[in-house]
């Protein structure tokens, strides 16, 4: 009697664990169009990404200036990726669900899922429809993350050099967005904003809503005692994720009076335009 229940009981850890295989295997996003230079990072390869491109659980996505990529993914939400970002596919999970629509065209989605996006650098749009009962739509940076419940929205996080902080802006457009981060003190929007200093050393993380057309912003200095553990600086300075761009340094040349051809020009003198 022992030796069966313990058959049961491991073919109902098998069953689970298939199970929840099979969601993560039904979760995917589709590429809808590309423009510009965008990187598609998979495994340890890299290639440009393509309309048509299927991505998966751990996936990434980056973004060079003017350029982008739309996404759907298979519970019918939409996301914009702009101009210089990093965007990783960190956990998706999608229960199997019947009918003939293709992403595009799910007006909800069709059954519970669960979905993890990580922001390392840059700005996302988006417009998740309406969930299921038990799905989450999640979009995670170092500062906090953002829980969407069926809305429109954008997020951006950029390093601010000029402030010498790092920059965290949820906009809720329309629906229901909650960020859950560290601060101090009360959440209060003035002019539909709310700007909030990160503290790191908040004992807990606390959850405020965005009402529509609101937007919150976080900002954490380098004088945070804790800044290096929160940012790291390849993967949310730049929008390789962890891939900094190269920077090659030429050689002046020395120019001397005796070299022909060369016309050393002051700043101050303007050279005359060629008819």
């Amino acid at each position: 009697m022992k030796h069966l229940s313990l058959r049961v009981a491991l073919i109902g850890f098998f069953l689970i664990g298939a199970l929840t295989l099979q969601a993560a295997e039904l979760a995917s996003a589709k590429v809808l169009s590309v423009s510009g230079s965008v990187t598609l990072y998979s495994g340890d390869a890299e290639r440009p990404l393509q309309a048509g491109d299927i991505l998966h659980q751990g996936d990434s996505v980056s973004s060079s200036q003017l350029s982008g990529a739309k996404l759907v993914f298979s519970n019918g939400s939409i996301i914009t990726v702009e101009p210089n970002t990093s965007l990783t596919l960190r956990e998706m999970k999608q229960e199997s669900f019947a009918g003939g629509k293709s992403y595009e065209e799910l007006e909800a989605d069709p059954s519970q899922s669960q979905t993890m996006l990580e922001l390392n650098y840059g700005k996302v749009k988006g417009e998740v429809k309406k969930l299921a009962n038990g799905s989450n739509f999640n979009v995670e940076t170092p500062l906090g993350t953002a829980a969407i419940r069926g809305t429109v929205f954008w997020i951006e996080l950029i390093y601010n050099a000029e402030a010498g902080q790092l920059e965290l802006r949820v906009m809720n457009i329309k629906g229901e967005v909650d960020l859950m981060t560290k601060f101090a003190g009360a959440m209060e929007f003035k002019g539909g904003a709310a700007s909030m200093g990160y503290d790191s050393r908040a004992e807990t993380t606390r959850v405020s809503n965005i009402p529509n057309q609101h937007i919150i912003i976080m900002h954490l200095s380098k004088e945070d005692p804790n800044y290096d553990e929160i940012v790291d600086v390849l993967t949310n300075y730049f929008p390789t994720g962890g891939r900094a761009p190269r920077i090659i340094t030429l050689p002046t040349p020395e120019l001397t009076p005796e070299d022909p051809g060369v016309i050393v020009v002051s700043p101050e003198i303007e050279l005359p335009t060629p008819d």
